[in-house]
């Protein structure tokens, strides 16, 4: 079966040298694997129907599910407004949108986490943005959910996806997932939720996920935030 696999590449005149059930035996070892009707199949992922019924039917055995943690990556935020307080102290509307500083919109942080509960749809409610990763790897496996959020971090407020993981990231694995969220904060889900106007004392506000001049996708241990401000979720290999 592994030199018919077409997986491996290895010299004829070796084959009898090779120890392929010894491999067999190791690899199974190391893995949650079984033999079907079908051939050898292994399982990665973290559905539980599906454990369920890889074990009713070929009594594969997994490890209990560990608990969930939650990673969060932070970027920078811009924040408009064509709202504007003209030099006789009138409100006016301006033809160009005017940029305001983070922590003067700090103090609408729940109006502003409304507004981003409202933009979400309700089939993104399980998995949240994780609904359009398209690739069946280990980083779909693992990260069971992410959605877009603000907090705020030393006084100013800033974007953040928050992920909800079955398992920790492996660096590379913590790229990828980074390059997915940068198309969704630069065209995807955050494109639509800055053009919705939010409603403040200050007047309409606008904000944006993508457009800051400094923009940036970073982990807490990246951000120097300390340990308490943050979840953990990575491992190093």
């Amino acid at each position: 079966m592994i030199c018919e696999s077409g997986h491996f590449e290895y010299d004829s005149n070796l084959e009898e040298y090779i120890d392929f059930k010894r491999y067999g035996q190791e690899k199974m070892a190391n893995e949650f694997g079984a033999f079907s009707e079908k051939g050898y199949i292994t399982y990665h992922g973290y559905n539980q129907k599906l454990a369920n019924l890889l074990f009713e039917s070929l009594g594969m055995v997994f490890p209990e599910k560990e608990e969930l943690q939650n990673l969060k990556l932070y970027m920078p935020l811009e924040i408009t407004t064509y709202d504007i307080e003209n030099e006789y102290g009138y409100k006016e509307y301006a033809n160009e949108p005017q940029e305001i500083s983070n922590a003067e919109v700090a103090q609408y942080l729940d109006v502003i986490l409304e507004a981003i509960e409202e933009n979400n749809l309700p089939e993104e409610e399980q998995r949240g943005l994780m609904r359009y990763y398209d690739d069946h790897d280990s980083v779909n496996a693992k990260v069971s959910k992410y959605v877009f959020s603000v907090e705020l971090v030393e006084g100013e407020l800033m974007g953040v996806a928050i992920l909800t993981l079955n398992d920790e990231l492996t660096p590379k694995e913590l790229e990828k997932i980074k390059e997915n969220i940068t198309g969704q904060a630069s065209d995807g889900w955050a494109e639509g939720f800055e053009q919705r106007e939010i409603s403040t004392e200050m007047g309409d506000i606008y904000i944006s996920f993508w457009n800051s001049d400094n923009w940036f996708i970073k982990t807490a241990e990246e951000m120097g935030i300390e340990e308490n401000q943050k979840m953990g979720g990575m491992k190093f290999e």
